[in-house]
């Protein structure tokens, strides 16, 4: 047996030859045996990876541009609204313009404007020159000429385009009746909810209420495609800054039995004291909770502005329920939500989207979100 073990060690070594009472022991034992993939072998590895990839990589380029598209959405919503906060500690808010032209000639003063475009020239301040609407049809944006014609139906001052020093693109149109915000006036802020891909929301820190008298379109990622405002639950590169859009269809989801469900990323309290009260909550002057901004009320002028209307609370609990049977919708899934369904002069019911829960709060309340149903 050691003569055998002798042998092989000298095999094995690359030397020698086995005896023949030894081979049949160490049978197999071959010297600088080396295992490898055949080229078959790896052909057909990476043929698998390729289909996986193939099938997969679309889905997560999708996703990862929702995201990046979210991120540049806030962070123009918060440019904009630092710069008009800088206007207002200088008393640019508090007086009101008589267009959105002469109200741009003073916010120029505060952020770097690198192109300004009239309504006549809107077109030349944006990527493309027509954009894909919610509905799926193609929109000429050189007809983007009033606040009307991004769905604002009582607004009829001419937009105005900009390009930002960043490269950032928008048309913006001002409010000639919004109320006027002075320095020391109470500045409320405001969250919205916006998709990160994967089905998932994340509420970025937003604007506040010294931008209630402005609105826009944004293209958050320029040249690049799809050109297209939200459509079939899922959000692209074309953002509202809050209910301003091209499409005069749904822009948001169609539900059965309930119509079109819309939720605006952002939306301002009336202001306590103005005369916009009366029209929205004639109730509310009055009552103990009089000197405070009503989120109720600005919920229920930020659906009238798109055409639609806050629900009634049993519609809303409806919306919730479809929103609960299928994700796919892309409905809330977490937080209060304002119903039209007063309880008090100084309270209304909101819906609970963890829970189904029907809460009754102030409508002062600033931590709800809005909502908006239409035909």
């Amino acid at each position: 047996m050691r003569t055998c073990q002798n042998a092989v060690i000298e095999r094995v070594s690359g030397g020698g030859n086995l005896k023949p009472a030894c081979r049949e022991l160490f049978r197999g034992v071959t010297p600088n045996k080396k295992f490898a993939f055949t080229l078959a072998e790896v052909l057909i590895t990476l043929g698998v990876i390729g289909v996986v990839a193939a099938l997969t990589m679309p889905t997560l380029l999708k996703n990862i541009a929702e995201r990046s598209n979210s991120e540049a959405q806030a962070n123009l919503a918060q440019k904009i609204t630092k710069s008009m906060d800088l206007m207002r500690a200088d008393g640019g808010l508090e007086r009101t313009y008589n267009s959105t032209d002469e109200f741009v000639d003073e916010f120029s003063k505060y952020i770097k404007i690198s192109t300004r475009c009239d309504a006549d020239h809107i077109a030349d301040c944006w990527p493309t020159k027509t954009v894909t609407t919610t509905d799926g049809e193609t929109y000429d944006v050189s007809k983007a000429k009033t606040g009307k014609n991004l769905n604002l139906k009582d607004n009829k001052s001419n937009n105005v385009g900009i390009i930002l020093a960043d490269g950032a693109t928008l048309i913006l149109t001002y409010n000639p009746n919004a109320g006027i915000i002075g320095d020391g006036d109470t500045v409320t802020p405001s969250f919205a909810d916006l998709p990160i891909g994967f089905g998932r929301t994340k509420k970025f820190a937003y604007t506040t209420s010294v931008t209630s008298s402005i609105d826009f379109v944004m293209d958050v990622n320029g040249f690049k495609g799809p050109n297209s405002e939200a459509r079939n639950g899922k959000q692209y590169d074309i953002r509202s800054f809050k209910v301003a859009k091209f499409s005069k269809g749904c822009a948001g989801n169609e539900i059965k039995g309930v119509g079109c469900v819309y939720q605006p990323p952002s939306f301002s309290p009336i202001k306590a004291g103005s005369e916009e009260m009366d029209k929205w909550d004639s109730k509310w002057n009055g009552t103990a909770g009089q000197s405070d901004d009503n989120y109720w009320a600005g919920a229920k002028k930020a659906c009238d502005e798109l055409g639609m209307s806050l629900p009634e609370e049993s519609k809303l609990q409806s919306i919730y329920q479809a929103g609960k049977k299928d994700s796919s919708l892309g409905l809330p899934t977490f937080g209060e939500i304002w119903s039209s369904s007063e309880n008090f002069n100084t309270s209304a019911f909101a819906v609970d989207f963890n829970n189904g829960r029907k809460l009754n709060r102030t409508k002062s309340y600033r931590y709800i979100k809005v909502l908006c149903v239409g035909d």
